[in-house]
């Protein structure tokens, strides 16, 4: 082998994990894992390395120097997914805010979380038992939270709760700590 022919191999090696780098950072900011997805990564690591494989061997058949490049980028992208997967679950931790309310003589909790973005409303019903009124997905609409369920839609604003179908008027929120 030619030290051109090294050279060439060599930034071939680079633009392919310029690439991989570009590929998986987008893949996974489209994924948004979080960290009860931990699972998940599982099933998206096998996909990466037999990627890799498959086209480490299509190039064998053409040129074999350049097919080992393939199957050691195998190992390198599931390195590198692995990095950015448990870079971006530390970068978005998870975090609960919990809020309780009352109507007539039941007890509410509003569960809202981060990472990811959904909210829960239990019923306390003793001390030591709840029940789930409804869940959802949560998303910020300018100063406010809007609280999408299958049943209703709500708003959290400035510790307010409206639109919650067992109060016609907006609910006073006290915040648990």
């Amino acid at each position: 082998m030619t030290k051109s022919e090294t050279k060439l191999l060599v930034g071939i090696g680079i633009l392919i994990l310029l690439i991989d780098i570009s590929l998986m950072k987008y893949w996974v900011s489209t994924i948004e894992p979080n960290p009860f997805m931990s699972v998940g990564v599982e099933s998206y690591r096998p996909r990466i390395i037999g990627l890799n494989i498959l086209i480490g061997i299509i190039v064998f058949f053409f040129k074999k120097r350049l097919s080992i490049l393939f199957f050691v980028n195998s190992i390198i992208c599931y390195l590198i997914f692995s990095f950015f997967w448990n870079s971006w679950i530390e970068n978005h931790p998870y975090s609960s805010t919990e809020y309780s309310f009352q109507i007539e003589n039941r007890k509410f909790v509003l569960g809202i979380n981060r990472n990811p973005d959904t909210f829960g409303i239990d019923e306390i019903i003793s001390e030591s038992k709840d029940s789930l009124i409804t869940i959802g997905m949560h998303e910020k609409v300018g100063d406010s939270l809007k609280l999408t369920s299958m049943q209703e839609t709500m708003y959290y604003y400035n510790n307010k709760l409206s639109g919650f179908s067992q109060s016609p008027n907006a609910i006073e929120l006290n915040k648990i700590e």
